[in-house]
């Protein structure tokens, strides 16, 4: 095979492979009205984006900025010398006073989402949204977690950073309130689609890792330190040992604190610089001071920036007060025991100081209404009459690879006529990137994921109960073709056994050796009309069931029709479709007066956004005018 088709073949698979792991390790789930495959109370393997409910790469919490990255630790966690048998049982303390755990700051819109018709357990809840990223048995290894950073948690070793307690075990409440918040700085997204009912189950749930990963370390030290078989192994010792490491301690005192002040503030960045808070979070504390640092499994993390306003652990006074008092267990974050309270309040003061209210509210992820007006008639291009009369809708996103400042600015707007329904989204990228026929050039694209059923899946593709509809937009196919030799004119190929008999020279240009010149039966992705190959409209309609099971919809199937626009640093897209496609088997339909979910993802190409990497919304509520 000549060198020039291999490498078109190759280009034209890389884009191929993209877009499917684009979708595959997924990042969003739509949900809302009534759908007429079965109730999704059978919860299957799933991938949330990072589901850390309970310390998914937390490090960076703000008053540690330190990027938090938790993967499996290899090792129990048990100290080789330390006697576990002998640790006595700490007898669990009344809270005091001031220490009850602070509401999180702010509690993402909880949408009106159809309930399902059973309630789910514990296990099945968790599979559903939490083992994708953890893994099915809590041990941080979901599915999705190889494309995630910082990592998911691992819930087995108990390394929690986000708690209230003096000995690093997590409350309930602890585990609610990330939950309820999600972690900014993480791919771990609120749940704002769960119930107060749905979240306990999942808190106790992940409790129960926690005292499993317990056990099994302690177990794990008895065989390797004092060669003991299974059947040696008193349960009760175990289950001893287990309720020492995992019953929450004495919820840590936060002092009375009052409004910040010059003078505070002052003081506050006097000791931040004492304490050399700078040498890590920077002078100004933007986190340029020690960039490599490791945390306790040994992956890499960074100090925050407290501009940003990216507070993983909340950003009130109590949240901030802990992490700074306490440090963070894992993580670099050193405690501050040495300080005084009034110390720690001065520099809490200056850590806020930093940043303003609007930045950090910012940060926080929340589940929107999209209406989806009716109108008389739809027009697809961007600047059509219909969108003046339709207020955007501000959609936040996170980076699933995280990276400060990478919020896009996302707006939507939606309309439909009672025929097809018009989906119009617009996000600032400085640069339009439209080919990637280079090996190390990606494209700029967007995705919606559509759902409709009575409780939402997976963010991460949905599952094979409550499979999703997949739009996919990039700018790579909708321009004109750039193939391997517009991008290197000198290239030399060898001979193209079904365009020429024999070679005469090496040169590329030579008869029969340019793409246009090729017959069909050397470019078989051209040949069949596999949407992979760019047709000038960059649209593709697809589905999936679950992480790695995105497929193209057959042509024959009512197309999503795409164009996008880039002008002055942003990116104009409107997506079309038909309401309703007849048969399940052709894609999820819609009505005038439904409701349901969206999510939506953008991959900007001069970031190197590929496959998992990329930005992605929580689930959306869609919601179609009569």
């Amino acid at each position: 095979m000549a060198t020039c088709q291999a490498r078109y073949r190759k280009n034209q698979l890389r884009v191929s492979w993209r877009i499917l792991a684009f979708l595959a390790i997924g990042l969003f789930t739509l949900a809302g009205c009534q759908r007429k495959s079965p109730p999704t109370t059978v919860m299957q393997p799933a991938a949330p984006a990072g589901d850390e409910d309970t310390s998914d790469a937390d490090t960076s919490d703000a008053d540690t900025g330190d990027e938090d990255t938790g993967a499996t630790a290899k090792k129990p966690d048990v100290p080789a010398n330390a006697d576990a048998k002998a640790d006595a049982p700490a007898k669990p303390a009344a809270p005091a006073k001031p220490a009850a755990p602070v509401k999180p700051d702010a509690t993402p819109a909880k949408a009106d989402v159809v309930q399902p018709d059973a309630v789910a357990t514990g296990p099945q809840l968790y599979e559903r949204h939490c083992a994708g990223c953890h893994g099915k048995t809590g041990d941080g290894k979901g599915l999705a977690a190889r494309f995630l950073f910082p990592k998911p948690r691992d819930f087995r070793s108990g390394r929690f950073r986000l708690v209230s307690t003096t000995n690093g075990a997590p409350t309930a409440a602890d585990l609610d309130a990330v939950l309820v918040r999600g972690m900014p700085g993480s791919a771990m997204p609120p749940w704002p689609q769960l119930s107060e009912p749905e979240r306990k189950l999942l808190v106790e749930e992940v409790a129960k890792l926690r005292r499993e990963g317990a056990a099994a370390q302690f177990i794990q030290m008895l065989k390797e330190e004092e060669d003991l078989e299974d059947d040696e192994i008193e349960q009760d010792e175990v289950q001893e040992f287990v309720t020492r490491r995992t019953t929450p301690g004495p919820v840590s005192e936060v002092p009375t604190i009052a409004p910040a002040n010059a003078a505070a503030i002052a003081r506050g960045k006097e000791l931040y610089v004492k304490q050399s808070c700078h040498s890590c979070h920077g002078v100004d504390g933007k986190g340029d001071g020690q960039q490599k640092m490791v945390d306790d499994e040994g992956l890499p993390t960074r100090p925050r920036d407290f501009t940003q306003g990216v507070f993983k652990g909340g950003h009130d006074v109590a949240s901030i007060y802990r992490r700074i008092a306490n440090g963070m267990p894992g993580t670099p974050m050193p405690s501050s025991q040495k300080l005084t309270p009034e110390q720690v309040v001065d520099m809490v003061h200056f850590t806020l100081s930093l940043s303003d209210e609007a930045a950090r509210q910012a940060t926080i992820l929340r589940r929107e209404k999209i209406t989806v007006k009716r109108v008389d008639s739809l027009a697809g291009k961007s600047g059509s009459e219909v969108w003046s009369s339709i207020n955007p809708i501000t959609l936040r996103m996170t980076p699933l690879w995280w990276r400060d400042g990478a919020d896009p600015g996302l707006q939507i707007q939606a309309a439909h006529d009672g025929k097809n329904i018009s989906v119009r989204l617009s996000w600032s990228d400085e640069t339009a990137d439209r080919n990637a026929a280079k090996t190390d050039a990606f494209e700029d694209a967007v995705a919606l994921e559509l759902y409709r059923g009575p409780s939402e899946p997976f963010i991460g593709m949905g599952d094979p109960n409550s499979p999703v509809d997949v739009w996919f937009w990039d700018a790579d196919r909708q321009g004109p073709m750039v193939t391997v030799e517009d991008i290197y004119p000198n290239m030399v190929v060898d001979r193209y056994p079904f365009s020429e008999a024999v070679a005469s020279t090496a040169d590329y240009n030579r008869p029969a050796t340019k793409l246009k010149e090729q017959p069909n039966i050397s470019l078989p992705a051209k040949a069949s009309g596999n949407q992979i190959v760019p047709d000038g409209t960059g649209s593709s309609n697809l589905t999936a069931a679950g992480p790695g099971s995105v497929t193209f919809r057959l042509p024959t199937n009512p197309h999503v029709a795409a164009h996008g626009e880039w002008s002055n640093g942003r990116w104009t897209v409107v997506m079309t479709r038909p309401l309703s496609l007849g048969d399940e088997g052709q894609g999820i339909s819609l009505e005038p007066g439904c409701t349901a979910s969206i999510a939506l993802a953008i991959w900007d190409g001069m970031q190197n956004d590929r496959d998992g990497k990329k930005l992605i919304t929580i689930w959306q509520d869609l919601i179609l005018e009569n």
